[in-house]
């Protein structure tokens, strides 16, 4: 008997509590305006072109609201303050574009902070306010924090040489959002070869170009992280020897590595010296980029 009252006791107590948190779900629900209000909310701010949108849909029509205002802020600074249009076409509908710059054309917003807090009040006809409180995160440019690119390079008299490059990134929307660190190189003055001319007619000619040329391998690798917003990358570049010796594929290549060497390097007359000039870009996947030019080395003998 005092076993069967513990058990229905525990049963009692089971379905109480039970039906207390359905109550508290359902009681929450019922009032929680954003649950039983709101159909869609959403904002994006660019940096590439400065802008800043925000839409908000209301499930039905509402009449009691006075007007819905914004403001993008961290912690106590509030940077920006805007007031979201009811459209004509759809009433349901709320929504704010606007550019983010001042009356100078500079952005409102800092360019070394990357996530801000969007604060959205609904003020109703009572003046009672309702706050969706979101993450806004900010796209910001990457930057080129150092590269070690050496002044002078020697080339071998038979041996092909590896070239170090490397450059240090900053970016305070972490590593994922790099898409490419590369190079570009321009032969500002390639002297000509001192033999005769045996592969190429025009090898004793200087080579002189004004502009920059890239090809789609020239990617740098990533190596590692110095920070959660600060990191290395690298890339060899393979330097021909002065007698111009060619290289031949090495048997390593595969689908995924479309690099030069995997159809070997022909001969030619001589490996050139003189003045060549690099470009680092670095292009994040939000379309910003940073990039330095005219990093000047001279290749000697």
């Amino acid at each position: 008997m005092f076993c069967y009252r513990i058990n229905t006791l525990i049963i009692i107590c089971i379905i109480f509590f039970s039906c207390y948190n359905e109550e508290n779900i359902e009681s929450k629900e019922i009032n929680d305006f954003a649950y039983n209000n709101i159909a869609a909310f959403r904002a994006d701010c660019s940096n590439s072109n400065y802008t800043l949108s925000v839409y908000l849909e209301f499930l039905d029509i509402l009449d009691n609201i006075d007007s819905i205002t914004g403001r993008v802020k961290t912690n106590d600074m509030i940077y920006y303050e805007f007031e979201m249009t009811n459209q004509d076409l759809n009433s349901k509908v709320y929504t704010y574009e606007g550019n983010i710059l001042d009356e100078y054309s500079n952005p409102f917003l800092p360019q070394d902070i990357f996530l801000y807090d969007l604060e959205v009040l609904i003020t109703f006809t009572d003046q009672s306010i309702y706050t969706i409180n979101e993450n806004l995160i900010i796209p910001v440019s990457p930057n080129i924090v150092e590269i070690d690119i050496p002044s002078s390079f020697q080339l071998d008299e038979t041996e092909w040489s590896n070239l170090g490059l490397r450059v240090i990134v900053k970016d305070l929307n972490n590593v994922d959002n790099i898409d490419k660190v590369k190079y570009e190189i321009k032969r500002t003055l390639l002297n000509g070869c001192d033999v005769e001319c045996v592969i190429d007619d025009d090898c004793d000619q200087d080579i002189i170009e004004e502009d920059y040329i890239s090809d789609q391998t020239w990617i740098f690798n990533y190596t590692e992280s110095l920070s959660d917003t600060i990191f290395i990358y690298d890339k060899e570049i393979l330097i021909r020897p002065i007698d111009g010796s060619g290289l031949p594929y090495n048997g390593e290549c595969n689908d995924q590595n479309n690099d030069q060497i995997c159809d070997g390097f022909e001969e030619t007359d001589c490996g050139r010296t003189g003045i060549v000039e690099f470009k680092i870009i670095v292009i994040d996947k939000d379309g910003l980029k940073d990039e330095v030019d005219a990093i000047l080395m001279e290749i000697t003998e």
